[in-house]
């Protein structure tokens, strides 16, 4: 049975810009978990509300079959395992759904959603802050150039010396918000920026709010096959460079390289049996391009659906934000970096939601405080990095969110146009 009845809320004159800005800001004001997303080459978004108080936290199974979207830190340990909004109220492109089964909490909770959303549809102002903030709000620590270079020396000693292949380090860099910042808006600003990425606004009472726009598959499930990627590599996007164009080092190669290997290696110890592989390619990611690899395992549902756990408990985090062999990787990073990645490359996305499931690297991603935004951004290191390089690499990530941090601001009209006609 599906879980959703039909559309509860006539939107048919409204676009679909409008529909996410009104069920994010109705949300807020109920004190609602929420997510927004974009799927990469989709013209349509997508939202749900969780009706529970508080949002679960519990490890995730894809054979569990509630829909949810899924929010998970970079290191899952004890009072960190990854949040599930579930998908209590689903926006699906214009139209509003609601589970079937609900009890008499979340029904109450619902009305007054409901309520928010109708008024917020009708232009009617909510008195609310703008988005959810932590209950105990800190800055995470910004590194500048010297700094991070420090660390990326670090790191080159620690693959010298130990004999590993590669470890990804990370800093955050802190952007003031400009006058009239909205999340709403800006995350139609990425949509229409960065077509290809997977765009994602996740705000959860108490925890946060983060932005985002990654390139990044972790792992995506329908009813017949499984699929996953390598992306590994970073330079910048020339304008009109046509991407056959693209010419890569030997240093990026061999990352790039070193991820593909880490997952057929993965599939050969799951019995995964024939996996399809195409690639590598230069993909565009913004103003930056990528090497990328992707994999495809056709499986019985039942098979299917224990290999993608299999790859959410293995491959994560992935070679691509931590390193290889993974466990010295990361025991480098939990050392050295000197901050709480959070939820930045975590995971996230939405799970068996239209029969689906489809879970991103959580990469070009901000957090946002009060007044300012806080961007985190990486890149990985073998014993061939320039410190230099690696900064500027970083550079060149963050400039994917700072491009869209002024274009987060209300429109005339309030909002960004048609989601549909901004990805045009």
């Amino acid at each position: 049975m599906h879980p959703f009845d039909s559309s509860v809320v006539d939107t048919s004159n409204r676009d679909s810009g409008h529909s996410l800005a009104a069920f994010f800001d109705a949300a807020i004001a109920a004190r609602l978990p929420v997510a927004l997303w974009r799927q990469p080459g989709h013209t349509t978004g997508h939202a749900v509300v969780d009706l529970g108080s508080p949002t679960q936290s519990a490890a995730i199974d894809f054979q569990s079959a509630e829909p949810a979207f899924v929010f998970s830190p970079f290191f899952s340990e004890e009072g960190k395992q990854p949040l599930r909004i579930r998908a209590d109220v689903l926006l699906h492109g214009d139209d509003l759904h609601v589970r079937q089964e609900l009890w008499n909490g979340q029904r109450q909770r619902y009305e007054t959603f409901l309520a928010a959303y109708q008024a917020a549809l009708a232009g009617r102002p909510l008195a609310a802050p703008r988005w959810h903030a932590p209950s105990q709000p800190s800055a995470p620590h910004s590194s500048d150039y010297v700094e991070y270079c420090r660390l990326v020396n670090s790191a080159i000693d620690f693959i010298v010396d130990s004999g590993i292949k590669k470890v990804v380090v990370s800093r955050t860099a802190t952007a003031a918000l400009p006058a009239g910042f909205d999340p709403v808006t800006t995350f139609l600003a990425l949509c229409q920026r960065y077509p290809a990425a997977f765009v994602s606004l996740v705000a959860i009472p108490d925890v946060g709010t983060w932005i985002g726009a990654s390139p990044e598959l972790l792992v995506s499930t329908d009813s017949h096959a499984l699929h996953t990627m390598a992306l590994a590599g970073t330079q910048a996007r020339l304008a009109g460079r046509a991407l056959a164009a693209v010419r890569w080092s030997p240093k990026e190669i061999e990352e790039q390289a070193l991820v593909s290997d880490y997952i057929r290696d993965f599939f050969g110890r799951a019995g995964a049996g024939i996996v399809h592989e195409t690639g590598p390619r230069t993909v565009a990611a913004g103003n930056v391009v990528h090497l990328q690899t992707d994999f495809r395992v056709e499986l019985p549902q039942y098979e299917l659906m224990a290999l993608a756990n299999r790859v959410l408990h293995e491959l994560h985090p992935t070679s691509a934000v931590c390193g290889m062999p993974k466990d010295k990787a990361l025991a480098f990073i939990l050392r050295h970096e000197g901050y709480d990645r959070s939820f930045y490359s975590g995971y996230l996305g939405p799970v068996h939601i239209d029969g689906q499931s489809q879970l991103y690297v959580n990469l070009r991603c901000m957090q946002l405080g009060q007044d300012v935004a806080f961007l985190y951004v990486g890149g990985g290191v073998t014993a061939d990095s320039s410190p230099d390089d690696e900064w500027c690499e970083t550079e060149l990530k963050a400039g994917t969110l700072l491009a869209v941090l002024q274009a987060g601001t209300d429109a005339p009209n309030g909002r960004l146009p048609m989601l549909a006609s901004s990805l045009a």
